[in-house]
This record gives C-alpha cells, structure tokens and sequence, in this order.
C-alpha cells in the first residue's frame, strides 16, 4: 500500500507539473501575441539547476502551545534547497517553472510547568517538493553581466518532518511520514516567491548565476485540529548559485545576437 500511495502522490506531481508548464505556454504565447513584432530567433528554452543555502524561521501559534507555557522563544535555522528549473526567454521576458526540494523549519525554546519548570529546546524541519511558476526581466548591466528581478507562486507537497527535542538535558530525536504527518500538518502549502539574480554570460549557451530568494508561505502549515485558531506559515531566505543552459541550435540566437546587440551584447 505505501508504494502504491506514493506513486499515486508521484503521478500527481507529474500532473500539476504538466499543467504548469501548459501555463507557462499560454503566458508566453500571450506575450508573444502582444509583442508581434517579436521574431522566432528572440525566443529559447533553456534548463537552470541550482542550489541555495538559507535560514528558515515561522511565524505560528500552533497546538503545542497552549495551557501551562510560561515563556516561549522562536528563532531561525539553517536550510537548503535544491532546484531543477526549465524556463522560456522571450525577449528580455523569463518565464520559468520546475521542480524543488526545499527543507524549511525553525527552533524553539519553551519554559513549562505549574510547579517544576521543564526547559524545552526543539529544532524542527519540514521536508518538501514544490512546483514553482515564475516570471522574471533580464536587465543587462553590460556585455555579460545580468541582473534578474523575478516573482511567483509554487505548490509544495510536504511529506515529512524531523525534530530534535531537548528536554532537560535529555535529547530524542523523532521523523513523521505517512498519515502519522498528515494528521498534524497540511501535506500541500502555497508559496509567495520574491528572488534577485545576477548573472554572468560566459558564452552564447551558458550563464553562471547567483542571488538571494525569499519563500513566503501564504496558507498555514496546521490544520487546526482541536484548536480551530491554529496557524504556522514559514519563511524561507536562500542564497543560491547554479547555471542556465540555452537549449536549441545556435545559428538563430546568434543571428539575433548580431542584429540586436543591444540587448545581448552592449
């Protein structure tokens, strides 16, 4: 059955991928109908892996925490996200979707108890896949530098979490997947995406590219359970570094090159 379950979850996220890209289609094909002085040599596939390291922290007044706390303090831990990114270029327009790991979480030190004081520190990640959509403008700053302004959304599929918990000079350590994570948490969160690139041209089919990205979690973590007021939105801050490969043949964006050297080549 756990098979089964997770194929069925794995041929969801191949749906909603699909259908991210069909929109990322009728974006560009709307752009492109808008602009139609643009010609065919200006447009281009291209692939962006990339990897960013972060802090990750949360805004949240979740179940845990309610009764007997007498102090509670929250703050930040480190991150990582992994991301296999695919995007269309339109002129100086990008538009881009793909596929995330994202590890999110926070730390946490509660003071609880009537009588006897019981010191808690916890140290919580999330484990998630997200499907981002992004738009993005290409201002270029030169011959081969870039910078890259962009926003969008991403649907994440959360499917564990791994927790540290010292209490007391006593630490365990515990993982939830399956059902026993879900009846804590929402296994799918909607994301606000902010990010800042730049980039280096290091020849017609390649661009290094590094800069700061912001993930704002904009429906709750909690499902509420029996505390209806429940909320837990994370935030995520990375800074990432990767490539960006143009797919397709070189004759064409060469020629636009040529033609059009302002945009590519000042």
């Amino acid at each position: 059955m756990g098979k089964l379950h997770e194929k069925r979850i794995f041929s969801k996220l191949q749906i909603i991928l699909l259908r991210q890209l069909i929109l990322m289609k009728k974006i560009i094909l709307a752009v492109f109908c808008f602009s139609g002085f643009v010609s065919s040599a200006q447009n281009g596939f291209y692939l962006q892996p990339q990897i960013g390291f972060g802090t990750s922290y949360v805004d949240a007044h979740d179940n845990l925490k309610l009764g007997t706390y007498e102090n509670e303090g929250k703050g930040s831990v480190s991150v990582y996200n992994v991301e296999l990114g695919v995007g269309y270029r339109l002129n100086q327009l990008e538009i881009s979707s793909g596929i995330y790991f994202l590890r999110s979480g926070y730390y946490e030190h509660t003071l609880s108890g009537y009588m006897f004081v019981i010191d808690t520190k916890t140290t919580q990640y999330y484990n998630s896949i997200a499907l981002p959509l992004m738009a993005g403008y290409r201002f270029w700053l030169g011959k081969r530098f870039s910078i890259t302004p962009g926003f969008g959304y991403e649907i994440s599929y959360n499917y564990s979490d791994d927790k540290t918990i010292d209490r007391d000079g006593v630490v365990t350590k515990q993982t939830l997947t399956g059902a026993a994570f879900t009846s804590q948490y929402h296994k799918t969160s909607l994301w606000g995406i902010l990010r800042l690139g730049l980039g280096y041209k290091l020849n017609t089919r390649m661009n290094i590219i590094a800069g700061g990205e912001f993930h704002d979690m904009l429906s709750s973590m909690l499902p509420g359970g029996y505390n209806p007021a429940a909320y837990q939105y994370v935030h995520i801050f990375s800074l990432n570094a990767g490539i960006t490969w143009r797919l397709g043949k070189y004759s064409p964006a060469k020629q636009y090159e040529e033609r059009n050297n302002k945009n590519f080549n000042r």
